[in-house]
Formats: structure tokens, sequence, C-alpha cells
């Protein structure tokens, strides 16, 4: 079983044709509504390649709340342990994408809804892996107190954070770290992908990886660094491209693939769905994946 703890939004994707130099009107030729959020779209990528999986959030008791469990049930992903909290507003956004795919993510989360203090109920059964993003920091610190006693895969989204006393506990123990690139250059204070890996094996020899967009993926293994890198693509859309990538992530680790055989699994399924629209609904299936991978490279930095 593959757990997803953390962040599930009601994104409302506004499409325009080419984002303003200036703050102007703009006329908007689509706007949808969809789940999204790090974890709560990792499980819907697990479940489209194929594995069990459950996401544990937290929501509000508003109508938000009832379309976003609504798409969770629909496509079968397990959510019983889902945290309600009265009186609060789920998160929401608003994405606004160009024709080019490219994004503007406004993103809003109420307090009574971050600052509750209870904690998931997970059971951490053997042969489990957990996969937590820092929306829910309080759970991450917990599931990565908890996964580094018990020796389970803790795969964490390390994105739009400032560094603490409880992350820099998180970044310790978790057995899979997966940063932005401006997640790494706040905890290592470097601005260079290698360099940040090289500082963060120094300060423990373990895997570290770093997401960089359309230069694909960075991570240090046993000392070596390795790049990911997908083909030259059409791409359609990039929202939510980086959840994609940590749930394949988590779903191919899971299953004991090496970790370049993950990483490019990983990557080909990202890929593939940035050469689509629909978010949720226009997730690669495994077999897709599968023949794209043969298209990435990998190479020794």
């Amino acid at each position: 079983m593959i757990i997803c703890v953390g962040s599930v939004f009601l994104d409302h994707i506004v499409k325009i044709d080419t984002f303003p130099k200036k703050p102007v009107k703009v006329l908007a030729h689509g706007i949808e509504k969809r789940l999204g959020g790090s974890a709560a779209v990792a499980s819907f990528t697990i479940k489209k390649l194929g594995m069990n999986t459950s996401f544990i959030g937290r929501l509000g008791d508003d109508d938000a709340s009832k379309y976003l469990r609504r798409e969770l049930k629909k496509f079968k992903i397990k959510h019983d342990n889902i945290i309600t909290i009265k009186g609060a507003q789920s998160s929401q956004s608003f994405v606004y994408e160009d024709k080019k795919g490219e994004r503007l993510l406004a993103a809003f989360s109420e307090k009574k809804l971050v600052n509750n203090k209870k904690l998931p109920k997970i059971s951490f059964e053997k042969c489990t892996t957990i996969m937590s993003d820092l929306r829910w920091v309080e759970a991450t610190l917990y599931i990565s107190k908890t996964c580094n006693k018990k020796k389970l895969n803790h795969v964490v989204d390390l994105d739009n954070y400032k560094l603490n006393t409880k992350i820099k506990q998180i970044i310790d123990l978790s057995s899979h770290l997966i940063f932005s690139e401006t997640g790494a250059f706040e905890y290592t204070k470097i601005n260079s992908i290698v360099g940040s890996l090289k500082k963060m094996y120094s300060i423990k020899n373990k895997f570290y990886a770093i997401t960089a967009g359309e230069k694909g993926v960075y991570w240090i293994e046993n000392g070596l660094i390795f790049n990911c890198k997908p083909p030259k693509i059409k791409v359609v859309e990039t929202n939510c491209a980086g959840d994609v990538f940590h749930g394949a992530f988590a779903t191919f680790i899971h299953q004991k693939y090496s970790l370049q055989n993950t990483m490019k699994l990983a990557t080909a399924t990202a890929s593939l769905k940035c050469t689509k629209n629909g978010g949720i609904y226009s997730l690669p299936k495994l077999s897709s994946v599968k023949k794209f991978v043969k298209k990435i490279q990998l190479k020794e930095i």
C-alpha cells in the first residue's frame, strides 16, 4: 500500500492566451474546476499506474469539500481517514494557464484549517510506502519519525517552505527527499543544483533529488550525481507535473525498482502528463509510460 498525506485543493483553472506584462484585464477562453494538491494528485497518479493507494488530508465542511470527496470516490481512492474541520474552508487555488502551458498559481488555505493540531490516523504496516508534502508539516514530521524507526520508505515533496527546526528534522529523518530548485536552495543556501546536492550529501550520506522542470531531475546516489532528462515534447500543460512525478516516484520505489529506473519512469510519467490538458483526467497509463521511457536520457554528471 502507498499512502499519500498532505495537501488537497479545489483548483479553478483559468485559460488565457498570454500573461500580460502589467496588471490589466484579460479575456479568459475557458474555466475548469479540478482536484489539485501535491499529495492528492500523487495518489491519483499511483492509482492510474495500477497500485493501491489511500489519501489523507484536511478538509473543511463546505461545498468544496463535497466536490473533492466525490472526485476521490469516483477514482476509487481510499480516503476514510481524511480529517474534517468544522466551520473551516477547504483549500482552494486559482491557476492561470497560457497557450504555452505555463502557469501562475494563487493558493489559499485558511488558518483554521492549517493550524489544526490533529494528526492523521496511519497504519504503518510492513511494506508500506508513504508520500507526503510540507503543506502539513506536523503530519510529515510525525511520518518521518515513525518511518525512520520502522525502516519504511518515506517520499517527501520539499517545495515552497521556510526552513525551520521541524523541516530540518524531516530532512534528516526521511528516506527519499525530492526538492524543487527553490526548496534545495532554501535548505543549502547554494544557488546551484550540483552544489546543493554535494552540500546535502556532506551533511548526511543518503539519497537527495532536485527537480528542475525541462532540465529534468538531478540526484545524488552513493556520492555520484545523475541527471535524468526528458526529450523535447510539445508542452500543453505544466500544472501538477511535479505532483505526478512524486506519485510515480513513490510507485516505482515501492515496487523496488532501482533508483535509476525509478527516476526514468517517474520522468516519463510527468513528461507525458505535460503533453495533455485535464489534470487528473489526463494522467498516463503504465503501458504508455513504459513505452515512452525509452526516450528518457540518463547520464552521470
